[in-house]
C-alpha cells in the first residue's frame, strides 16, 4: 500500500500531538517550522523551538506554549512544572519576544 505525503504528515502530527502537553494545533505548528518528531524537539531544546515558533507565528505563540514544550520534552504535564522553572521559562519567552521585536 502506497503512503501519501499528507497521510505521512498526519501520522507525524499525531505522534507529536501524543506527547504530554501538546495537542493537534501545537503539533501542526511545530511541523510547520520543521520539528517533525520528539527526537528533533529534544535535540533542538525548548529555547530554539520556541524561538522558531515565535518567529514564524508571532504573538500566537504565548508563554503557555513554552511551558508545553518544556513539559513535552520532559514527558510530564505542564502542570507538573516547578514554579522556579516556570519563572525561568517566562523570562526566556520574554527575552525571545524582545529580541525578535528589536530585529523587526
Amino acid at each position: 500500500m502506497k503512503t501519501t505525503k499528507s497521510s505521512h504528515t498526519a501520522t507525524l502530527g499525531k505522534v507529536i500531538a501524543a506527547l504530554p502537553s501538546l495537542g493537534p494545533t501545537s503539533a501542526r505548528m511545530l511541523m510547520e517550522v520543521g520539528v517533525v518528531n520528539a527526537a528533533q524537539l529534544r535535540n533542538l531544546g525548548v529555547e530554539r523551538c520556541y524561538r522558531l515558533l515565535r518567529f514564524h507565528f508571532g504573538k500566537r505563540v504565548t508563554t503557555n506554549f513554552i511551558f508545553a514544550l518544556e513539559a513535552a520534552i520532559r514527558g510530564i504535564s505542564w502542570m507538573a512544572l516547578e514554579p522556579e522553572r516556570k519563572n525561568e521559562l517566562r523570562e526566556m519567552a520574554r527575552r525571545i519576544a524582545d529580541e525578535l521585536r528589536e530585529r523587526a
